[in-house]
C-alpha cells in the first residue's frame, strides 16, 4: 500500500453541456480522519476484532454500501447529475468508506471502523502492541501504556475513551453542511442525532474487554453511568456546535438555513435544561449560551458563526477534560432510556 500524500490533480468530465472538474485522485478532504490513503479496511480490524465486526455487519452503516442500489439515492444523485454515486466524493465522505486505490479513491466499504476510529494505516501495529515478545494487554506496563496511548493519539486513533474527537466524528456526518445538496434535492439536512440513544444502539460494539462475550454499554473499563453522563452532555454540546458550523455555510433562506437554524436552537434549549439540572456543569454551559447568544442566526454570517463554534468547541473540550461523569448524577433524568436507543443492540 502506498501511504504518500499525493498530490491534488483535476480531470475535465463533459457531463451533458455542463464542464466540471472532478478530483481524480486522493485529496485531503475537510475530515482528515478519515484520509483514503491510509485507510486500511474494516477486513483487517476484523482478524482481532471478530465480535465487533460482527456486530458492525447487522448495521446500518454497513448495509450503506449497497446505498448506490437505493431508489432515494438514485434520485438525489439524479438531480445533481452524478452518474455513479460511490465514486462521487460528495457522497463518498459520509456515506463510504474509500481506500486510495489507482487515481481515484474508491469505496471499499459502508461506514465503517476507520470513519469512527481514524484511518489506522499509522496506528494499526502501535495500538496492539503491548511491549513486544510475549507482552499482553495484561501484563504491560503502565509506562508503556502511556507510551501506546500517547503514540496510537498522536497517529491518528481516535479511541471509544475520547468522547469529544467520538462524538466529533459523528455530527460531521449525522449534520449535512451542504446547502445545494439539501435545497436542490431535498437530502436531509441531518439526522435528528442525540448520542447516547445512538451509540447505545446498534452501532454499540463494545466487546474488547469482555473478550468478545459481552457488548458493554460503556468501553474499556469505563463506568456505564458515568459514561453515558458525558456523552449526554458532549452530545448537546456538538449540536450547538454543529447547528452553528451548518448555519455558517448558509448564503439564503431556504430549507437548508432553516434545519441549521432550528437545529442550533434545539440544541440551545436542551443545553438550558442541562443548566437548570446540575451545578456541576452549569457555568461551563452557561459561558457557551453566552458566546452563541451574541452571534445573528442567519445566513451570510459565516466568520461570526464559525468563530462562535469554535469557542464552542473549545467549551466543550474543557468540559470533557473536567468531568469524568461522577458529579453529573442530577442529569440522568434527561439521558435517553434504553427504550429509547436507536436500533436493536446486537447480541441482546
Amino acid at each position: 500500500m502506498n501511504l504518500k500524500q499525493k498530490d491534488i490533480k483535476f480531470r475535465p468530465v463533459l457531463l451533458g453541456a455542463t464542464l466540471v472538474l472532478l478530483i481524480s485522485s486522493v485529496s485531503k478532504t475537510i475530515y482528515p480522519a478519515r484520509d483514503p490513503e491510509k485507510i486500511i479496511g474494516p477486513d483487517i480490524c476484523g482478524i482481532c476484532h471478530k465480535s465487533e465486526v460482527v456486530a458492525w455487519r447487522e448495521t446500518t452503516h454497513f448495509k450503506n454500501n449497497e446505498l448506490h442500489r437505493r431508489p432515494e439515492a438514485k434520485q438525489i444523485a439524479s438531480k445533481l447529475r452524478i452518474r455513479r454515486i460511490k465514486r462521487e466524493s460528495l457522497c463518498q465522505t459520509c456515506h463510504f468508506t474509500t481506500q486510495a486505490k489507482g487515481r481515484r479513491p474508491r469505496a471499499i466499504a459502508g461506514v465503517s471502523c476507520e470513519s469512527c476510529h481514524g484511518a489506522a494505516a499509522d496506528w494499526i501495529h502501535i495500538h496492539s502492541d503491548y511491549g513486544g515478545g510475549q507482552a499482553t494487554r495484561e501484563t504491560e506496563t503502565a509506562e508503556h501504556k502511556k507510551m501506546r496511548m500517547g503514540q496510537t493519539a498522536k497517529t491518528g486513533m481516535i479511541r471509544p475513551d475520547q468522547p469529544y474527537l467520538i462524538a466529533e466524528n459523528c455530527y460531521q456526518c449525522h449534520t449535512v453542511p451542504q446547502e445545494e445538496l439539501v435545497n436542490k434535492t431535498g437530502h436531509p439536512a441531518g439526522s435528528a442525532f442525540e448520542l447516547v440513544a445512538w451509540l447505545g444502539g446498534e452501532v454499540r460494539h463494545n466487546f474488547f474487554m469482555c473478550d468478545g462475550k459481552e457488548n458493554r454499554e460503556a468501553p474499556g473499563d469505563l463506568d456505564e453511568a458515568n459514561h453515558k453522563r458525558v456523552l449526554y452532555v458532549v452530545g448537546r454540546m456538538l449540536d450547538l456546535e454543529y447547528g452553528l458550523r451548518g448555519l455558517a455555510k448558509a448564503t439564503a433562506a431556504g430549507t437548508y438555513t432553516e434545519a441549521m437554524k432550528q437545529r442550533t436552537m434545539n440544541a440551545m434549549e436542551k443545553l438550558k435544561e442541562i443548566q437548570g439540572k446540575s451545578q456541576a456543569v452549569a457555568p461551563i454551559v452557561g459561558e457557551m449560551l453566552d458566546e452563541t447568544g451574541k452571534v445573528k442566526l442567519a445566513p451570510n454570517n459565516a466568520a461570526e458563526l464559525t468563530a462562535a463554534a469554535e469557542k464552542v468547541k473549545a467549551i466543550a473540550q474543557q468540559f470533557v477534560a473536567k468531568h469524568d461523569g461522577s458529579r453529573l448524577a442530577d442529569l440522568d433524568v434527561l439521558i435517553p432510556g434504553k427504550d429509547q436507543y436507536k436500533g436493536k443492540v446486537y447480541g441482546q
